[in-house]
């Protein structure tokens, strides 16, 4: 085990980096080493060329990020981090890497709540996407939960609790609470349910959005059909979702929402959108 301690000009918010290395490559473990020096932050780095070696490091010292090849020396990457994490509610940022590339290991990386999957040989670029999206992912997002059912709100609720984002959410059963609540708040993300007795989601949208034009809107309905979606989008919510919906759901308008890099590791999203390219150029599932 090597580490080295950065003490390079910290960008105002940035908090410091523990950052674990793990590879049975030097080269590979430099790169990433190099890639991490162009940040103006407080590093921590740690690296570990085996996997036993990394799963004591893991159990021993908290990390915030986890760079980790799939083929090591001793058990795997992915037995590694499946003994340290597999049980934690939130387990820390992890980056998977290999030169091979099959379904079956993003699967198993999905499972794990592996982040991204980073196909050697990478680019700096792709080491440091990872570490921006650790950073907005590391934020709380505050978030609004507008529906007349108490039972959906309950049931959104737990979806959006399991998203990969630190979400701190509060709910209202109407229009009317949401733009009461929306002036005490400035709320970065609002999942608004399409009808609703009185203010309708479309008016309510308008509304909301004349308050805080930065809130960035999904409309929500158990319907799908192009009227709602149309309305919705004239009223200025960027994505619509169709109940039921799922946490892969969430992340995907949120990245997208936040311009972050959907990961690789990612699941096909249901939702639609009213542009036609996501975040960073990535397609849209659909136009509105």
């Amino acid at each position: 085990m090597r580490s080295n301690d950065f003490s390079a000009l910290s960008k105002p918010g940035a908090k410091p980096l523990r950052v674990l290395v793990v590879d049975d490559a030097v080269v590979i473990r430099g790169a990433i080493r190099a890639a991490l020096d162009k940040l103006e932050r407080q590093l921590t780095v740690i690296e570990a060329a085996a996997g036993d070696e990394a799963l004591a490091i893991m159990r021993q010292s908290p990390v915030d990020m986890i760079f980790c090849d799939i083929h090591l020396p001793g058990i795997s990457g992915l037995e590694a981090l499946a003994h340290a994490f597999a049980t934690q509610e939130r387990p820390p940022f992890m980056v998977l890497m290999s030169s091979l590339d099959a379904e079956e290991v993003r699967e198993v990386g999905r499972k794990l709540r592996v982040y991204e999957f980073l196909h050697k040989p990478f680019r700096t670029s792709d080491v440091l996407n990872a570490v921006s999206a650790y950073d907005r992912l590391s934020r709380v997002t505050r978030a609004l939960l507008v529906d007349d059912s108490s039972t959906a709100r309950k049931l959104m609720r737990r979806i959006l609790e399991r998203s990969q984002f630190r979400l701190d959410i509060q709910d209202a059963e109407s229009g009317e609470e949401a733009l009461k609540l929306a002036g005490l708040t400035d709320f970065d993300a609002i999942f608004l349910d399409a009808n609703m007795p009185g203010m309708s989601g479309p008016e309510t949208a308008g509304h909301l959005l004349r308050a805080n034009p930065r809130t960035q809107i999904v409309m929500v309905s158990t319907e799908q059909q192009m009227a709602l979606i149309r309305s919705s989008q004239y009223a200025g919510a960027f994505a619509f979702l169709t109940k039921p919906f799922d946490p892969s759901d969430v992340d995907a308008v949120l990245h997208s929402a936040f311009e972050i890099r959907s990961p690789s590791l990612a699941r096909k999203t249901h939702a639609i959108f009213s542009d036609v390219e996501g975040a960073n150029g990535a397609p849209k599932r659909a136009t509105v």
